[in-house]
């Protein structure tokens, strides 16, 4: 049974080990910079607490929890506590007002130093004060570690260790999380970058070789770190020296740490834990929102009844449901317009444009922006039902999609419930320019099978308003395919004065007339001439990067080309008609 203990130790060292490490090289690391701020600042406080209630048991050599907290009132440990938590509190407040290196050093020496004066004033020997939990030990005499011979695991029972792979496992989940957090929370406190990657290498590293020797998994130590970082000794040296202590007591026993005060190594626990329990509890509410500050409250309130790991899954938890409810928040909306403030690209005749103005507010067009999901759908479809509500009555519901990044497969259902407010209030949902992933999106909810005079998808903004206002000049009996025509003599006489010789002036025109999809003028052309429309319409047509955009639409009255001719530069645009 021995063997295959130190057997599923070692085993478990050696696989977290590997793990770390590839987790490393494959630069996984960074995914621990999506744990929401307030997360890690609840682990630092749930840090904090878990050594100051540590730096108890250290002190009294009691076990700290509910049941047994009534034992460090009584005469045998309430003096202990007492002078170490005193001890720790002194040591806050002096690193605090002097933040040289020499100072914590210094008042580690003074406390042992005044512990045996004091003990040797009143007599007391140190075996004395040992028996009676002053000071640490006692400890098994002799090297702390035996080698043990590889072929001892013959004597292994492999298959019971194979049927703890389970909870192997959650020691790995542990083991990861440990390490992020632990080196995320040094970003925090040190103020600088850490490489992740490189700190799971590390980890990884130590493990394989703490696996080969029998030892249990680890990782980085986040109250040592920051004790180092509080004494302003930035050395790599401190770690060196910190291994050679250990290598010393590994080999040599443990006789020096017997002459340690309990209550010195317990007040410097205190410590640790009340600076972060200071930085994450109380200077946190000056610097957090309230909301983040609950947060951070309720992961310490968790690692303190249950423990860390739950304390950091309730926080992401807590934190996610925090960001969806901000994020809902957020305007979907970027712009809210009407046809009568935005039109498209159609230079209509004067009747049909004042009709457009005077109707327009039947079309209502919002301009989305960002990624749409299930918060803010519902709150899209709360403000078309709002608009519902309005006068007059809404004929045409344009969604702009140009600016939407992506949609959550559950907003679609927001949309689904847009077209059957449309059906039962008789007015069109139309969506414009949404990427093909949305598209897929509502194709695999059936909306691309509704009826076209309830929902339709556009190519774009410009065209989806065209198709709207063509509806609305047909309903008001405006004549929308057989454009009406100017003379040119009436739009020379709107554009010049009256006393204009009109014959000297048409001596310069040429009558043109070209055929539905003829090119008028072609783009990079040279520029010699200038068109007036007196009938029919033609459209300016951009061709850019094999994509060709619709600039405008011209109707009778319309004078195209003017710009390049009078500039002299060759023509910025294609020109065709439409009819």
């Amino acid at each position: 049974l021995f063997y295959t203990v130190v057997a599923a130790i070692s085993f478990t060292s050696l696989v977290n080990g590997a793990f770390l490490s590839a987790l490393g090289v494959f630069k996984l690391g960074a995914f621990v910079r999506f744990i929401p701020y307030p997360v890690i600042g609840g682990f630092l406080a749930g840090t904090g607490y878990l050594l100051v209630k540590g730096s108890l048991g250290v002190m009294t050599g009691l076990h700290i929890d509910a049941a047994n907290l009534h034992h460090l009132f009584e005469e045998d440990y309430r003096a202990k506590w007492i002078i170490g938590t005193i001890y720790g509190i002194v040591l806050v407040v002096v690193t605090h007002r002097w933040k040289q290196s020499f100072v914590l050093p210094g008042l580690l020496l003074g406390a042992i130093g005044l512990f045996y004066g004091v003990i040797a004033a009143m007599d007391v020997t140190p075996e004395a004060a040992r028996a009676d939990g002053w000071l640490l030990g006692p400890f098994p005499e002799g090297e702390a570690w035996r080698p043990i011979s590889y072929a001892a695991f013959t004597h292994t029972d492999w298959g019971l260790i194979a049927g703890q792979l389970g909870n192997i496992s959650t020691v790995l989940l542990i083991s990861i999380i440990s390490v992020l957090l632990n080196s995320a929370a040094l970003e925090l406190v040190v103020k600088q970058d850490i490489d992740l990657n490189r700190e799971l290498k590390v980890a990884g590293a130590a493990n394989l070789v703490i696996g080969l020797g029998g030892g249990t998994v680890g990782f980085h130590s986040l109250s040592l770190s920051r004790l180092v970082h509080r004494m302003n000794v930035n050395s790599r040296i401190v770690g060196v020296i910190a291994a050679s202590a250990c290598a010393l007591m590994l080999f040599l026993g443990f006789g020096a740490l017997t002459y340690l005060p309990q209550l010195v190594l317990g007040g410097l626990l205190f410590f640790l834990g009340m600076h972060f329990l200071i930085d994450w509890v109380y200077s946190a509410w000056f610097r957090l929102t309230l909301a983040d500050y609950l947060v951070v409250i309720l992961i310490l309130g968790v690692v303190a009844v249950f423990g860390y790991l739950q304390g950091v899954v309730v926080g992401i938890v807590a934190c996610v449901i925090l960001f969806l409810v901000n994020y809902s928040r957020v305007a979907v909306v970027k712009h809210s317009l009407s046809g009568a403030n935005q039109q498209s690209n159609v230079d209509r005749p004067l009747p049909q444009h004042r009709c457009l103005q005077e109707q327009g507010e039947q079309i209502c067009i919002f301009r989305l922006q960002g990624y749409i999901f299930f918060g803010t759908a519902n709150g899209l479809l709360e403000r078309v039902r709002a608009r519902l509500g309005g006068s007059p009555r809404l004929r045409f519901m344009v969604l702009d999609f140009k600016n939407v990044t992506g949609l959550d497969s559950s907003a679609v259902l927001s949309f689904t419930k847009m077209l059957q407010l449309a059906e039962k209030s008789g007015f069109t949902l139309m969506l414009a320019q949404p990427t093909v992933e949305i598209s897929r999106l509502l194709d695999n909810e059936g909306l691309s099978k509704a009826d076209p005079s309830w929902f339709r998808i556009v190519d774009d903004l410009d065209h989806g308003l065209e198709w709207c206002e063509e509806q609305i000049l047909a309903n008001a009996h405006l004549s929308a395919g057989d454009r009406d025509q100017v003379k040119l003599d009436d739009l020379l006489r709107q554009e010049f004065a009256a006393d204009i010789d009109l014959d000297v002036l048409l001596g310069y025109f040429e009558r043109m007339e070209i055929d539905e999809g003829q090119t008028l003028i072609e783009q990079g052309a040279p520029a010699d001439d200038l068109f007036l429309i007196e009938k029919g319409h033609v459209t300016a047509r951009l061709e850019i990067g094999g994509e060709t955009v619709r600039l405008r639409t011209m109707c009778a009255g319309a004078i195209v080309g003017e710009l390049g001719m009078i500039l002299g530069e060759p023509r910025s645009a294609t020109v065709v008609a439409d009819a």
